[in-house]
């Protein structure tokens, strides 16, 4: 019985870095520290380091530096947890900063110095140091140091700690090459030692306190707290404007949505845009992880601005959205790619088809019909093709949620939402099983012009013949997964049949072979994940060891999948695609186009893909 395509075995992100982590470590490669490092002009601020860490650290080590991020369970290593006072009694800043610089390569932990795809720069990465010594600092701790300095220090070394307190002392503890490069303990051996002017009778616990204080004059401290804090003064701005001549568009009016990480939308409000096509939305406050869209109806079609999140440092954000025309005419209607695994198992193939589709044109495809209820996109399947599935594909081609929107049509079937203009707008896969004995031909005839189309099977003892296909030799799957062959072609036109005609019987199926315990195969995930973008993961691992000082992978989403897609196609990441995705959901049940059921369980699904990407 061939298994449903709906099961998901496999997570991408974890596989990513095991794969990367292989790589790595077996090619020898270990921790780089960081022999040299160049001391900040002026001391980190750790306010700043804080948002940053919120942006580039929190998915690992946690938003508050516990080690319990989204990403945590999924690390072959258990981030380190900078919050534990206890770290910061050892911890060495002129560590941290090469740590930081050059990335942990055994514990999966990537660069974000110059190495990096995404860099931060000398003082960013010197601000994230002062949070990690926020994060492990109590600020219990800071007012008890303070008022032991006061009470034993300040004469010395005055109150800024420059060492001109009215006894002359000599030693300036605002001296950054004095703290980063000496923890808290070797500081701490100092203060009771054989200095006369020490000889005061202290507890360790005021030790510890007054050594915490002190490392201020090093770096400004900031309370963690204010990670949680409310951002004051809020302003989300954009521009309303024409994909097609880049012209002010005119509408009357642009919704503010926002929503917090569970997902519960906590902002609905709208405002009228000027005669000039901008807008303005003057917010009192708002939650620092709140992600907002702004949308707009322009001649009966939705359209929305990418998500985006507000800072403190950047309290302004800018959410245009760019509309379109409409248009009834398929000629800019192209395929970029093709995928299909054929996975024999018995008298039957399941067959998964990944299709990406790109809208050349500058106007939204509304079907040939001018009614998008009667179908936009076409899709064709084979003759006796039986028990159709269809999904879609949200960022990394892992995540799917079932394409309730496809119809069946007199001609085969078709998609019912519009087809905004741009590559990657419509990414669909079908999963469907035909009859398989010694041999078989597939074929179906293809609605669009297609760049590029690809197979991908097991190597079980059946080959493809003819029908224009070139051998692309065969891989090893990691951990013995088996062989997969591959086969493509190129440069088929709208109405060209796409034909496989299969020789051979299917003999055992090494992938699943040798064990009744196996979890059931899924042909699409193998598709998706096994084939080819588990073949662009391992080129990519490779590549980045090869380059590891020039082009590392990015750091920012630093264990999510590869992507075999370049950033310049311009594809909203994974979370705003999600969040596109629950809010075009929201505007469709709204205007009666989706059923409360399929609504209900489509929404579920999208907010659940969510929770477990959420950054």
């Amino acid at each position: 019985m061939v298994k449903n395509a709906h099961t998901h075995t496999t997570n991408g992100r974890f596989l990513a870095v095991f794969i990367l982590f292989i790589i790595l470590f077996g090619l020898g490669l270990g921790i780089i520290n960081a022999q040299e490092v160049n001391l900040p002009l002026t001391p980190p601020n750790a306010e700043n380091g804080l948002a940053i860490f919120a942006e580039r650290c929190a998915n690992c080590h946690g938003p508050t530096g516990g080690g319990d991020g989204e990403l945590a369970a999924q690390l072959l290593v258990e981030p380190r947890k900078l919050n534990d006072p206890a770290f910061r009694e050892t911890a060495v800043p002129g560590t941290i900063f090469g740590h930081i610089t050059n990335g942990i390569a055994e514990s999966g932990m990537p660069p974000f110095g110059p190495a990096s795809s995404n860099p931060l720069d000398d003082a960013a990465r010197w601000d994230l140091v002062a949070a990690v010594y926020s994060f492990s600092t109590p600020e219990t701790a800071i007012g008890m140091g303070k008022a032991v300095y006061e009470a034993n220090c300040l004469a010395c070394h005055g109150a800024d700690g420059q060492g001109d307190g009215s006894d002359n002392a000599n030693l300036d503890l605002t001296r950054l090459d004095y703290w980063f490069n000496r923890s808290n303990e070797a500081v701490m051996a100092d203060i009771p030692g054989d200095i006369a002017e020490h000889d005061f009778d202290i507890s360790q616990a005021e030790i510890t306190a007054v050594t915490d204080y002190a490392r201020t004059f090093s770096y400004a401290y900031a309370s963690p707290s204010a990670l949680t804090e409310p951002i004051e003064g809020a302003v989300v701005t954009g521009l309303v404007s024409s994909g097609a001549t880049g012209e002010i568009a005119a509408v009357g009016e642009v919704r503010l949505r926002a929503f917090n990480p569970s997902f519960q939308e906590t902002l609905n409000i709208t405002t009228t845009v000027g005669e000039d096509g901008r807008f303005q939305f003057d917010l009192p406050a708002v939650e620092p992880d709140w992600v907002f869209l702004t949308s707009v109806t322009y001649k009966d079609l939705g359209f929305s601005s990418d998500a985006g999140q507000i800072s403190r440092s950047e309290p302004t954000l800018d959410l245009p959205i760019t509309v379109y025309e409409s248009t009834t005419d398929p000629s800019d209607i192209a395929l970029e790619q093709i995928h299909l695994i054929l996975d024999f198992q018995g008298d039957a193939v399941q067959v998964s088809e990944l299709y990406i589709f790109n809208n050349q044109g500058t106007a939204v495809f509304i079907g040939e019909s001018g009614s998008p209820e009667l179908g936009t996109i076409q899709i064709n399947l084979p003759e006796g093709a039986e028990n159709p599935i269809f999904e879609r594909t949200l960022g990394s081609m892992d995540s799917t949620i079932p394409a309730t929107e496809i119809i069946q049509t007199e001609t085969g079937w078709a998609d019912t939402l519009p087809m905004h203009p741009g590559g990657g707008g419509l990414n669909l896969i079908v999963t469907y099983i035909l009859p398989y004995q010694d041999g078989m031909t597939l074929s179906h005839t293809l609605p669009y012009s297609t760049s590029q189309a690809n197979i991908i099977m097991s190597d079980v003892g059946v080959t493809v013949k003819g029908g224009g296909w070139e051998f692309q030799g065969g891989q090893e799957m990691p951990g013995g997964g088996g062989t997969f062959l591959s086969y493509a072609q190129s440069g088929l036109q709208a109405g060209d049949a796409l034909t496989i005609q299969l020789e051979g019987e299917p003999t055992a199926n090494a992938a699943v072979s040798g064990s009744s315990a196996t979890a059931p195969r899924n042909s699409t995930n193998e598709l998706l994940i096994g084939g080819g973008v588990l073949l662009i993961v391992i080129v990519a691992g490779i590549f980045l060891y090869q380059n590891w000082q020039t082009q590392a992978y990015d750091d920012e989403l630093a264990y999510d999948e590869f992507d075999d897609e370049p950033d310049e196609t311009a594809r909203l990441s994974e979370v705003d695609q999600l969040i596109q995705a629950i809010a075009d959901l929201d505007n469709a049940h709204e205007r009666g186009e989706i059923n409360d059921d399929d609504y209900a369980s489509q929404r579920k699904q999208l907010k659940s893909e969510l929770k477990t990407l959420w950054t």
